[in-house]
């Protein structure tokens, strides 16, 4: 079988999917016929140099590379590829529309205000005041450009003044963007393996809150999987939760759930990544691994998903 390991890209998450893709290919060349492309932008190149794979691990991050439109590419040229499929994959990858179908299937989400243009009014944050509040592009990922303002106060002009601010850092990185509810608890995600559930794996980063140093740099963060002390009726909701989420955006294959579980015992859903990360510090894999489903057998676990 030949596969190809696609990676790179240009989105802010080129320097992770790189990362994914070493492992990846490390993993794979002693049983398959693999061989890594860098992608760039160039669709004709791109086109040349898996047109002859029987099957594209895509291994991008972010961007193009996870928002439909490479997958729909692909879908035009008759090339399969691992992970979720174009619609899906627009759908997940705008957290905007994935909490917009969330809330209408009646799954809890924190509230959300999103802006589309960069200006806004005061007003507008009325529903946050007295809360902590998370500035996030909403159609990225790995935390890039994220803030969280606590105990915002609707009549604080330093704090209006901070809301800006990370508008306007939110905006280096996209226009499309979320204010969003800080929910106080704890960080759990949950992956998805075909229709198999994993355990749910917590996250406890040593920053104020899981940014991309955390995400990325090894002993930044500690993982427990499976979680412990949470009570087996959330642990039960939690997972059937993550696995309706993944059926109502019709996701494939693969991917990773995120979640807040709040001080009094509420879950509310975060976002979806349909291309999890296959690092050295990824939670997929590490998730997958506490099932005894090694690195290896989980990437052709996948890759035999995909050929069906």
């Amino acid at each position: 079988m030949k596969i190809c390991v696609l990676y790179g890209g240009y989105s802010n998450e080129r320097d992770v999917s790189i990362l994914s893709a070493k492992s990846i290919l490390k993993a794979l060349s002693d049983d398959c016929d693999v061989y890594g492309y860098d992608f760039k932008g160039d669709y004709d190149d791109l086109y040349k140099n898996v047109k002859d794979a029987d099957i594209v691990f895509n291994a991008l991050h972010g961007g193009e590379g996870e928002n439909g439109v490479i997958q729909k590419f692909f879908e035009d040229k008759n090339i399969k590829y691992t992970g979720s499929d174009s619609i899906s994959s627009e759908k997940a990858m705008d957290k905007n529309i994935a909490k917009l179908i969330c809330k209408e299937n009646n799954i809890l989400t924190p509230d959300w205000l999103h802006l589309i243009e960069n200006n806004i009014l005061v007003d507008d944050l009325e529903n946050f005041n007295n809360k902590s509040i998370v500035v996030k592009p909403s159609d990225e990922g790995s935390s890039i450009g994220l803030s969280i303002i606590k105990n915002f106060q609707i009549n604080n002009k330093n704090q209006g003044k901070k809301v800006n601010e990370s508008i306007v850092k939110c905006s280096s990185v996209s226009t499309n963007i979320l204010i969003e509810e800080y929910i106080e608890g704890r960080e759990l995600t949950v992956g998805i393996l075909g229709s198999k559930v994993f355990p749910i794996l917590e996250i406890k980063p040593s920053n104020k809150f899981y940014d991309y140093e955390c995400k990325y740099t090894k002993g930044k963060s500690k993982y427990i999987v499976p979680a412990k002390n949470i009570n087996k009726n959330i642990e039960v909701e939690l997972s059937k939760i993550a696995l309706n989420i993944y059926g109502l955006l019709n996701c494939r294959h693969y991917a990773r759930i995120d979640f807040r579980l709040s001080l009094d015992g509420y879950i509310y859903f975060l976002e979806v990544n349909t291309l999890p990360g296959f690092t050295g510090t990824s939670l997929f894999p590490m998730a997958a691994k506490s099932l005894g489903i090694g690195y290896k057998k989980l990437l052709l676990e996948i890759i035999e998903l995909s050929k069906k």
